[in-house]
């Protein structure tokens, strides 16, 4: 054997190099995959426990959840026609820029989509106002939250020719509930 041809100092050294190759290799082809799985699984076991927390809190809370949910149904009566409830969407967000001094450009009923468990209307809204009025217009907009209404999509930029006011535009959804 070829070993044999080496003196005490060289065998000292293969021995040494192919163990630390055999742990190198031990460890990229066994130990890391290993390892890298067993940090995989924990990781999906932690979400599944964090989903079931969530699932069992809602589960509790389901009494809750439904009489809070017939309450709000009640104030979004499905007797009222598509346009009925565009009109009442419509008049409540002029009163409440008129209430804050904003301009309406533009209002208009976009769409009504149908989400998981309520249909929602969509409404474009183009207004004119400073800074301190579109603050206050927005936060009127969505502070009554029994009336549903949520800002989807809020773009803003200055006025052209005009220092200190703003054109903004919204996308505002309220939440029909049947």
């Amino acid at each position: 054997m070829f070993i044999n041809n080496f003196n005490k100092r060289e065998r000292y050294l293969a021995f040494a190099t192919l163990s630390i190759v055999s742990i190198a290799l031990v460890y990229v082809f066994i130990i890391d995959p290993i390892t890298a799985k067993w940090r995989d699984l924990n990781s999906q076991i932690r979400s599944k426990v964090n989903t079931l927390k969530k699932d069992s809190m809602l589960a509790a809370n389901q009494k809750t959840i439904k009489s809070e949910y017939a309450k709000l149904s009640k104030r979004g009566s499905p007797l009222k026609t598509k346009d009925q409830e565009a009109a009442e969407i419509l008049t409540f967000i002029e009163s409440v820029s008129k209430n804050d001094a904003c301009v309406i450009v533009n209002i208009k009923p976009v769409d009504i989509r149908d989400a998981v468990s309520h249909k929602e209307m969509l409404i474009d809204v183009t207004i004119e106002a400073n800074m301190a009025q579109l603050s206050k217009f927005l936060y009127d907009i969505e502070n009554p939250r029994e009336n549903l209404i949520d800002i989807k999509r809020f773009s803003v930029s200055s006025k052209y020719g005009q220092t200190g006011v703003l054109k903004s535009t919204l996308l505002i959804s309220k939440a029909l509930l049947e």
